[in-house]
């Protein structure tokens, strides 16, 4: 046996998350290797990186594509990838997630995701409700299950809409700590600060996200916005470009081109 070591920094913090042996008859949430295909599938998708996803849950699909958690995934898959117009995949993701936001065995993720779609369609009030229930779910899942990462990290996501940050973070980082993805989380946090219009803050947890993963494209976004408020135009400028040319579709594409065109970019 091994034991895993992943690093995360924050603005505050300098955290090794050491994942030591677990015993065999510690308890697991159901289904450990559904979970596991799922949590990789989704930190793909979570970058805005759908053909690393789509490509790794197709070669999954036939051992886990009965399993809710696969499904979670692939319907957030379907929801992004028909954000290029292709109108009924996205209404079919929607609709899945809708459905599978009831299951309390998806670990929130359902939930999670599905106020993050609508959201983006403009609409509020469902999808604060959608995020109070993946709080509630995430949140019954680490009493239950304390060492599972993916719960912990879906309530400390939830925790930053309902903007109870330093809640948020605690469980962000005890998610990290317990091997969650560093990206996602340093994605997380700077969100965050964001929210709570702490500009410099947000802009380090990001840069540091993104030098796990810097293919991941909303972290550009978010990082844009920040260096906005700190009087940064041409980061702010180079960011929108970069999240432009790793999520063409992504929902902020839109938003990201106008100002790169106002700007003569």
């Amino acid at each position: 046996m091994y034991r895993k070591i992943s690093l995360i920094v924050t603005s505050v913090f300098i955290i090794v998350a050491v994942t030591g042996n677990v015993s065999a008859d510690q308890d697991q949430p159901p289904n450990p290797k559904a979970k596991a295909v799922a949590d990789r599938a989704l930190a793909d998708l979570a970058a805005w990186k759908n053909q690393n996803a789509r490509n790794y849950l197709l070669k999954q699909k036939n051992e886990f594509g009965s399993t809710p958690q696969y499904q979670a995934a692939w319907a957030l898959l379907e929801i992004q990838d028909g954000a290029s117009g292709k109108k009924e995949m996205a209404k079919r993701g929607v609709d899945s997630l809708s459905q599978l936001s009831k299951n309390a065995a998806v670990d929130a993720v359902a939930s999670y995701y599905l106020g993050e779609v609508l959201y983006e369609q403009n609409k509020r009030k469902e999808a604060n409700a959608a995020w109070q229930t993946a709080a509630k779910q995430a949140e019954t899942l680490t009493k239950k299950y304390p060492t599972d990462p993916t719960s912990h990290y879906y309530l400390g996501a939830s925790l930053v809409r309902a903007k109870k940050y330093q809640q948020a973070r605690d469980e962000l980082l005890t998610a990290v700590r317990a091997g969650f993805d560093p990206a996602m989380v340093n994605h997380q946090i700077g969100l965050s600060y964001l929210f709570a219009e702490s500009w410099q803050e947000a802009k380090e947890s990001f840069d540091l996200g993104l030098a796990v993963e810097p293919r991941y494209a909303p972290m550009y976004f978010w990082r844009a916005m920040a260096w906005e408020k700190l009087d940064r135009k041409d980061e702010m400028l180079i960011d929108l470009d970069q999240y432009v040319k790793l999520a063409p579709d992504g929902p902020f594409a839109g938003k990201a081109r106008a100002v790169l065109k106002s700007a003569g970019r």
